[in-house]
């Protein structure tokens, strides 16, 4: 018998992420872009009378209990033994590595969310080939009066990258038209992407038709890719055709 089923590995990582997610919401409304830190307010008015009594405090107010890694790492102590509780269980059946070692081994993914998790408890981020993206991602954009305008990329797949919000594991990819575009008819786009070992290689999409907002998946689950350097048309584009090549999720996470 192995060290523990992936079945079961994934329901608890993925319960993890799925309560992450959740905790971040709020994180996310409560430090809304525009919003003001404590130590921006006490800063606006250029006055070191303020400035020198009131900056550090509020800074450290900022980070620690308005920064979910950090509130998550201090307030919620015990969920981080998730993370290390199985670690335990790793070692004490003789497997080296930790979490890192054993997801490469089985081969498994698990969410980003579980990364913020083990950072929180490691101070360290997951290598990023174990790890996939929780992000709507674009990768690409074809137009038809403007072409191919690239988007994000998830790195070189080196085994040395760890998933620190720039590199990720790569990719399933999705076609998606874009809001605004026109309806497509039979349009079949060839893509030129980065594959896992981050060489060069095509694809091309199936004969999408439909209207905004309509997906299409990009090949099957085992065609994951790096990066997307260009979108060609093979047939069917029609004028105001608009797709965006976003990324698969892998799964969702559920409770």
């Amino acid at each position: 018998m192995g060290l523990i089923s992936s079945s079961v590995l994934e329901g608890i990582a993925d319960r993890a992420a799925y309560q992450y997610g959740l905790y971040s919401q709020p994180f996310d409304s409560i430090n809304v872009t525009g919003g003001g830190y404590y130590w921006q307010r006490a800063t606006d008015g250029d006055d070191p009378d303020v400035e020198i009594p009131l900056l550090n405090t509020y800074y450290t107010i900022d980070t620690t209990c308005f920064n979910l890694s950090t509130a998550f790492r201090t307030g919620l102590t015990k969920m981080l033994q998730i993370v290390t509780a199985m670690e335990t269980h790793f070692t004490r059946v003789g497997h080296t590595g930790g979490w890192d070692s054993y997801l490469s081994s089985v081969p498994m993914r698990v969410s980003d969310y579980f990364n913020q998790v083990y950072y929180s408890a490691k101070g360290q981020y997951l290598l990023a080939n174990n790890v996939f993206s929780e992000s709507d991602d674009t990768l690409g954009t074809w137009d038809y009066t403007t072409g191919f305008t690239d988007g994000i990329d998830y790195g070189n797949g080196s085994w040395n990258n760890r998933a620190n919000g720039s590199y990720f594991a790569p990719t399933q990819l999705k076609a998606v038209i874009d809001t605004g575009s026109t309806s497509c008819v039979s349009l079949i786009l060839e893509l030129s992407v980065k594959d896992y070992q981050n060489l060069p290689t095509t694809i091309q999409t199936s004969a999408m038709s439909g209207t905004a907002g309509d997906e299409f998946d990009i090949g099957i689950s085992t065609d994951r890719f790096l990066d997307v350097t260009n979108i060609t048309v093979v047939s069917g584009s029609s004028s105001g055709n608009r797709v965006v090549i976003l990324n698969k999720k892998e799964r969702v996470v559920a409770p």
